[in-house]
């Protein structure tokens, strides 16, 4: 029960969202718990923003310009004696060579981290491609659980694909995912559970959360229920802390003009709670066997149904894509559900062999 309250507390004070008598507990559970308080240095070393940590490593030759600056080579002074002048010229000289030699001394610290940060990322990527990778892809219409190495559960959604390798090794635990995927990591503090998409990445240490990454769909998201996970964005290289019961959305293409993809955080669509608390939201029914929807776009909800029942669905119509639907699939074939859809707006549809056209 402490361990569980421990990990509430500590995703709440990562999250800033702690109160000051829950702040008061979780100092109080620190200091009599070396394991708890091993655990939270490891967890907030990981999840140290990447601003903090680009800091220690300073331009080179910005750092030079700031030490030359500080370099002032005196001007005569008519007034001084010469025995003066030569004096002070004397202990400018000393000065100057002082710093150059401080400048040196920090030009060869910086380039030895520079090459120790570059030799720890060469034994990282040499350790992952040294395992032994493991593939894992569920059909239309299925769905597949897995246990990894580590003990962490994944749950696949239909037409999903999950690389993982077979034991795990190094300093993180690494997988890659085309699809979704449910994942309840078991933790570790000193081995955070990275999930990798095309578009980002995210990093944990022990918790529960949704990804879902098809590349035809919209958008790419993440439903966090408990825990924290940090989402690195990989071509701006944002970083996005996730607090529970939020979900993440990535526009999986740019609007024309647009530099980069838009995101958004909002919150989970809660159902009524039953046993399980990971089928409790809309973004997880899934694991329920449900397909559940909001306001949801034709052409989204259409690659939904797809996977769901096995088929291609294809617009002969495309101002149709933009209509919203909102509702529930769980024991209907396509011909139901269609038809169910049809009552909600108007459309037409033919089914031949395993195509749907909708017009």
């Amino acid at each position: 029960m402490n361990d569980q309250r421990f990990t509430t507390l500590l995703s709440k004070m990562l999250a800033d969202e702690i109160s000051l008598d829950e702040h008061k507990e979780f100092m109080s559970m620190l200091e009599g718990n070396a394991a708890y308080q091993q655990e939270y240095r490891s967890l907030t070393h990981y999840f140290e923003p990447e601003e903090e940590v680009a800091a220690v490593k300073p331009d080179m030759a910005l750092l030079f310009e700031k030490i030359k600056g500080k370099i002032e080579i005196p001007e005569s002074n008519p007034r001084e004696k010469p025995e003066d002048h030569q004096e002070a010229v004397l202990l400018k000289k000393s000065s100057f060579g002082t710093w150059y030699r401080i400048a040196g001394i920090l030009a060869l610290g910086i380039c030895s981290f520079a090459a120790y940060q570059f030799l720890i990322k060469s034994k990282s990527d040499a350790s992952l491609l040294a395992l032994n990778w493991k593939t894992l892809n569920t059909p239309s219409r299925l769905t597949e659980k897995l246990v990894l190495a580590d003990g962490t559960t994944v749950t696949l959604n239909s037409e999903t694909q999950l690389k993982y390798p077979a034991e795990f090794s190094g300093a993180s635990r690494e997988v890659y995912l085309t699809g979704e995927a449910f994942f309840d990591v078991k933790k570790d503090a000193e081995h955070p559970f990275v999930i990798h998409t095309d578009k980002m990445s995210i990093k944990v240490l022990g918790t529960s959360f949704d990804v879902k990454a098809y590349k035809n769909d919209r958008d790419y998201s993440t439903s966090l229920l408990s825990g924290a996970i940090q989402i690195q964005l990989k071509a701006t290289k944002k970083q996005i802390l996730l607090k529970p019961s939020e979900k993440f959305s990535l526009q999986n293409k740019a609007n024309p003009g647009a530099d980069t993809l838009a995101y958004s955080i909002s919150t989970l669509s809660l159902l009524e709670a039953g046993e399980n608390p990971a089928t409790a939201f809309m973004e997880t029914s899934w694991l329920n066997h449900q397909l559940r929807f909001k306001e949801e776009p034709f052409e989204v909800l259409a690659n939904n149904l797809s996977r769901w029942y096995g088929v291609q669905i294809i617009f002969k119509n495309e101002k149709l894509k933009d209509v919203k639907f909102t509702g529930l699939f769980e024991k209907e074939n396509l011909n139901e559900a269609l038809k169910v859809l049809q009552l909600i707006e108007s459309f037409q549809y033919k089914i031949a062999n395993k195509t749907v056209y909708i017009y």
